[in-house]
């Protein structure tokens, strides 16, 4: 591969810009193409990277001078996307839910082992520093057996979030509600920190935005890892600001909390502070996002330049989307439903 990677962003919408702000600090990579069909969109992103502005992604992906295609687009548009570029021997790095179904999920694991190129998912979190902390500290043995983690995401979303986009509130285009949009991410380190989970029961609601949305504002689950170990998740949108995550796990020999980009180990019910990240409002992004996309692109791209099997391919981001899924599956059942495997 040549010095530089040479992008394609398909998708030139709110996320996109930490992508673009991402990949123009990188002395490494280019953006060769943006594409969006909404001209306005278009035209500044073209205007602030300098690439060529497509309105057809088909022809984007088919370019010779593209080694990557960042899918930034609507979740329902992920799968078909990344296909079509995985086909067109490109790498992939799409936006979370790597799919809004798991059958399309799968179908994307499918390509990527047929494929030139890799499959390759945005769950940013796991690279800030608090995170990899912990992450390390897990792997040591340290704390011993994982017994129980619960998690809370308490965000704050209005009717026109919804109305206005033209795609998110629906099963159709975005796939779910408040577990697939806002609270993947610390499903995703749920299952990532504490490892596979084997059963869920769910319940999902939508009550602030009734009439509004088809989908869910907010969730409450109950579930066992294959260790035995339990875990509670409450997600919802209807709260006033954007709260930080909590997600707390409970170890034999010790307690720690992730509360948004800080890790503190408690003890006696006194947090100590072990780790802080990096300052998201430095970097220009939405603090409740993290700050963790500079550091994702990064590392992807130099396990690109060196042939390196980066982290997050379509098998390590599949259990988030499946945990989501499943979550649905059982409040409509009402009754626990165990997790596919792929």
């Amino acid at each position: 591969m040549s010095k530089r990677i040479r992008a394609g962003l398909i998708g030139c919408g709110g996320i996109s810009r930490q992508h673009i702000g991402a990949l123009m600090q990188m002395d490494n990579a280019e953006i060769v193409a943006v594409c969006d069909i909404k001209p306005d969109r278009l035209a500044a992103a073209a205007a602030q990277t300098g690439a060529e502005p497509m309105e057809d992604w088909t022809k984007l992906v088919a370019r010779d001078d593209i080694d990557i295609v960042h899918v930034l687009t609507p979740h329902y548009l992920h799968a078909p996307m990344a296909i079509a570029a995985l086909k067109a021997g490109k790498h992939v790095l799409t936006e979370k839910p790597m799919a809004s179904t798991i059958e399309d999920a799968e179908e994307m694991i499918r390509a990527a082992d047929e494929a030139k190129g890799t499959l390759n998912v945005i769950f940013q979190n796991r690279y800030i520093p608090s995170t990899a902390a912990l992450r390390r500290i897990i792997d040591s043995g340290e704390p011993g057996r994982l017994l129980c983690a619960r998690a809370s995401v308490c965000w704050h979303r209005t009717a026109p979030y919804y109305t206005e986009s033209g795609w998110r509130g629906a099963w159709a285009t975005e796939g779910g509600g408040c577990l697939i949009n806002q609270s993947i991410h610390t499903l995703d380190l749920l299952s990532y920190l504490g490892g596979p989970i084997r059963r869920v029961r769910g319940h999902v609601s939508t009550d602030l935005l009734n009439g509004v949305i088809e989908v869910e504002d907010n969730c409450h689950a109950v579930f066992e890892y294959e260790n035995g170990a339990t875990g509670v998740i409450h997600a919802t949108t209807n709260y006033g600001v954007d709260s930080p995550i909590l997600l707390e796990m409970v170890f034999e020999n010790g307690t720690y909390q992730l509360l948004a980009d800080k890790l503190f180990k408690i003890e006696d019910g006194i947090p100590t502070l072990l780790t802080r990240g990096d300052d998201a409002k430095e970097l220009g992004v939405k603090s409740y996002w993290g700050a963790g996309h500079i550091l994702e692109i990064t590392r992807l791209y130099d396990c690109l330049q060196k042939g390196e099997k980066f982290e997050i391919d379509g098998r390590s981001a599949f259990p988030a989307l499946c945990l989501v899924k499943t979550i649905y599956e059982s409040s409509a059942k009402n009754d626990w439903v165990a997790l596919k495997k792929v």
